[in-house]
């Protein structure tokens, strides 16, 4: 039986870190800090009530405004239709805010600059080349179709944020292994760069590609660039599911790990595919919660879990198998 991931915060010793949500004893890790009398937590790294109530990070004593993402305006240098209603987008950002956008999971909050708060949306970074950061938005309501529709050379870019993908650590810490990615339509940017990290960690890495609703399948010649071995589908579910048994059920092409980027649809057919085949390996996937603030304030983004717990999905590393259906 493989290893279970242990839940935890991705912010957890970040510069994010203690959060806003500490300052209300609503810590999605620190038992104290959830106004608990005691302390539970699975944590081996610098206490956070320590950093929180005692700790100056970076100058700021307790009582002062805890750091916060960085917004800033930033000059659309590319954007590209790559099918209906979906584009490239390619703007600049400083090296500091691309070397964080560059970790696995990363996505950011987009605007147009003359936009209220409230028209920000999130969208998962595709690629990071120097300063430039490229994403794909599919214009689908009010937020997205606005940004695109515009003629504006500039948006507002908010960021970074980190748990795009559920079972991270999953992709971060495998090496030498074989991964299965199956990526469908939209699961494709996401798909790009979790390819990256896990070539560059010397894995095998086999693509299940299909175009899904947008359409079209845009990253097959950039996986293949990175050593990827590509295998592209008309329908994951017509034609993909059926190749998906096979290599589970044949001990010779089983993989290490599975990695999911697509929709839920798609993550609960996988599972079902590895049940099938009665196989119980690690899998990553996309995290597609309803994400508004991205700070686990708003808590639309939370989730029941298979224990009856509630989490923030923004916040919360876990596996996707472990969220009720």
């Amino acid at each position: 039986m493989k290893r279970k991931l242990t839940a935890s915060c991705i912010d957890i010793n970040s510069p994010y870190c203690p959060c806003l949500l500490a300052e209300t004893n609503h810590c999605v890790f620190c038992s104290h800090l959830k106004g608990l009398p005691v302390c539970d937590c699975n944590w081996n790294g610098v206490c956070i009530l320590y950093e929180q109530r005692w700790q100056p990070k970076n100058g700021i004593w307790r009582g002062d405004k805890p750091p916060q993402r960085v917004e800033v305006d930033s000059e659309i240098t590319r954007k590209e239709q790559i099918a209906d209603n979906t584009y490239l987008l390619e703007f600049g950002v400083s090296a500091g805010l691309a070397a964080e956008l560059g970790k696995t999971g990363a996505f950011v909050f987009l605007r147009l600059p003359e936009d209220p708060q409230y028209y920000h949306f999130p969208v998962g970074v595709m690629k990071v080349s120097g300063g430039a950061v490229q994403v794909v938005v599919e214009a689908v309501g009010p937020k997205s179709t606005r940004l695109i529709d515009s003629a504006a050379k500039e948006l507002t870019v908010r960021g970074p944020y980190y748990n795009g993908v559920l079972g991270q650590p999953w992709i971060d810490n495998i090496t030498c292994g074989t991964i299965l990615l199956v990526a469908g339509g939209m699961g494709q940017p996401p798909a790009l760069p979790i390819a990256a990290r896990l070539a560059a960690n010397k894995n095998s890495v086999i693509a299940l590609l299909a175009p899904g609703k947008i359409g079209r399948i845009f990253i097959a010649s950039e996986l293949k660039e990175l050593g990827v071995v590509v295998h592209e589908v008309d329908s994951l579910r017509r034609t993909g599911s059926g190749l998906l048994g096979n290599w589970l059920t044949d001990e010779e092409t089983r993989p290490d790990l599975i990695v999911s980027a697509g929709p839920d649809e798609q993550h609960h057919g996988v599972i079902a595919a590895m049940q099938a085949a009665g196989v119980n390996i690690p899998m990553a996937a996309t995290n597609n919660a309803t994400l508004c603030c991205g700070e686990g304030i708003c808590g639309s983004c939370e989730r029941e879990t298979n224990d009856d717990h509630r989490i923030r999905l923004c916040k919360v590393q876990t596996e996707f198998s472990q969220l009720a259906p």
